[in-house]
């Protein structure tokens, strides 16, 4: 990639969707955090796939239709502001509310792209009743990342304060190169963690296996250092990431990793194409984002 390719700065409108769960909080907070903390336009929307007038109650009764408020939308939104307000105070001022009705991966494929958003944010898919941990990519999920050319930041866990140990999984290739450019626009103060995982071939059946992965390492180390000159980086940037070579499978590497070092975040980028969730985010990168305990930026792209 070139630096004509390398689009600078931090996001400039943000839009999280919402399905108003008690989990969607955490996803509410930290939109909260980042606008906030890189002056980006923040947009919540909410999308309902049909809207029941009735609902709209005062004590016990609906109202008739001669006395009711001319625009419900008005208020939907507002008791959505009031609740919002009451989970992070006046911050939710700064903010648009958006109510559509529709297809939800539609709908916010339709508003990101009306608003000129740079990063979409959302929380963990809600869990089924026999689940027996919670289901990261949702359908909604899987479908905006064939639909949408953008970051998507799926939040699991409650914000403690901004990220400060960012980790940026890479398998060398130009989609790996393209989630690391991006993490190094939105994250452009503190180091990134730039880490490779590799299986050993017949690890059980090679005499000498410690010395064999050691050989592998060494030539992984000569594929990092040509993936980083293949990469621009701005001067200012390239002191800023620190490379990490490990042998073993990616997921178990990355997740052991993660709870070790207590990482919050986790950079994956995606060929996002595809209708099979191995065709879309390839299985290394599902089986990752399936068992990681902290929160992903999944990144599709490059753009063709």
């Amino acid at each position: 990639m070139t630096a004509s390719d390398f689009d600078t700065g931090a996001p400039r409108r943000i839009l999280l969707a919402t399905d108003l769960s008690a989990r969607g909080d955490r996803a509410l907070e930290r939109a909260i955090d980042l606008s906030q903390r890189s002056g980006a336009a923040l947009l919540i929307l909410h999308v309902y796939e049909e809207f029941d007038e009735a609902s709209l109650t005062y004590g016990t009764r609906a109202l008739p239709s001669w006395q009711r408020p001319v625009d419900a939308f008005t208020i939907m939104k507002q008791r959505i502001r009031n609740a919002l307000r009451a989970e992070v105070g006046d911050a939710i001022e700064q903010a648009v509310i958006l109510i559509e009705q529709g297809d939800a991966a539609e709908v916010i494929e339709r508003v990101a792209t009306e608003h000129q958003v740079d990063l979409v944010i959302t929380g963990i898919a809600r869990e089924g009743p026999f689940a027996t941990r919670p289901v990261v990519l949702g359908k909604t999920v899987e479908q905006l990342l064939r639909r949408l050319p953008l970051p998507i930041l799926v939040v699991r866990n409650r914000p403690r304060d901004a990220y400060r140990h960012v980790v940026v999984a890479t398998d060398f290739s130009r989609f790996s190169a393209h989630a690391l450019q991006m993490a190094l626009r939105f994250f452009p103060d503190q180091p990134l963690y730039l880490l490779h995982a590799f299986d050993v071939p017949y690890a059980s059946q090679v005499e000498g296996t410690a010395r064999h992965a050691a050989q592998l390492r060494d030539e992984r180390a000569g594929d990092m250092s040509a993936f980083l000159q293949s990469v621009f980086l701005p001067p200012q940037d390239q002191g800023r990431l620190v490379p990490i070579i490990e042998p073993g499978r990616p997921q178990q590497i990355v997740r052991e990793y993660v709870q070790l070092h207590d990482a919050d975040l986790v950079v994956i980028g995606t060929q996002g194409r595809g209708t099979l969730m191995e065709a879309l985010i390839g299985s290394t990168a599902k089986s990752i984002l399936a068992t990681l305990p902290c929160d992903a930026l999944i990144v599709r792209g490059p753009p063709t």
